[in-house]
């Protein structure tokens, strides 16, 4: 417990503080989360007889993260495109199909890729920045946290343990009720620092959303756990396991909460 507490600390310190010096030094941890998640994965598959090509995911991370940086957004999907259109040549080419592994590959460059390649996105270019990382931060984690106790005083319906034997309807309801009420600290913690540009009304309703994304997203990351037979992703963070086991829940309410935010503030 007590390396558990000193190296979630240590984590956390890090990532604030290269959040919140510079929009430079978000884009580069953003970047380097978005590989080290890529490689956690790809160790994954590979306990699945998956074979992932790794220059798909590192071109796809620096070109965008290039194009993003000069203002070509647009660019992004054509991008991802063709390096599709290059990994299906590489399989005819080399005369070696397996569809499984391409797939696998596409995989990773759709998750765990992609939803933090669109926060970089929003650090780089969009006023949205701070609301939609705190609510896909926030509420993931609490929800999580109090799924887990609510599971272990309440839980007598399984949620799905074909994925996760320990997760019950109850956690998940008690983790969705306080991970919609993070959304009052997300408000408070905007205007206190004079960013309070989201109404109450859609913080709490991106929280809410953001808590029913995380469920999903922990339970997709438990799925691939438990298809390779491993415990965690990586060894990177000890007592917490990789970069994935810790934003597993983020990853799935990124999206989320960004198009309630883009669509109705």
């Amino acid at each position: 417990m007590k390396q558990r507490v000193i190296y979630g600390a240590l984590c956390a310190v890090i990532a604030i503080v290269a959040i919140v010096l510079s929009v430079y030094t978000r884009v580069a941890f953003l970047v380097s989360a978005s590989l080290v998640a890529g490689w956690e994965m790809a160790r994954a598959f590979k306990k699945c007889d998956l074979h992932v090509e790794k220059w798909p995911a590192f071109l796809l991370c620096t070109l965008c993260t290039g194009l993003l940086c000069i203002g070509k957004s647009g660019y992004v999907f054509p991008v991802f495109m063709i390096i599709m259109i290059a990994l299906f040549g590489q399989m005819i080419l080399t005369g070696r199909p397996n569809i499984r592994n391409l797939y696998a590959t596409l995989g990773i460059m759709a998750y765990p890729l992609s939803p933090i390649l669109l926060m970089v996105y929003i650090a780089l270019k969009d006023h949205l920045w701070a609301p939609v990382f705190l609510n896909a931060i926030l509420p993931a984690i609490l929800s999580d946290t109090f799924a887990l106790f609510g599971g272990r005083l309440l839980g007598k319906h399984k949620l799905a343990p074909h994925i996760s034997p320990k997760k019950t309807w109850e956690g998940l309801i008690t983790g969705l009720v306080f991970g919609t009420l993070s959304g009052f600290g997300v408000h408070y913690i905007l205007v206190a620092f004079s960013k309070n540009i989201i109404p109450l009304w859609a913080v709490i309703i991106a929280a809410f959303f953001s808590a029913v994304a995380g469920a999903f997203g922990d339970l997709a990351a438990s799925s691939v756990k438990r298809e390779a037979g491993i415990k965690d992703y990586s060894n990177l963070i000890p007592g917490h396991g990789g970069i994935l086991d810790r934003v597993d829940s983020a990853l799935f309410a990124i999206p989320v909460c960004y198009m309630i935010y883009a669509m109705f503030v």
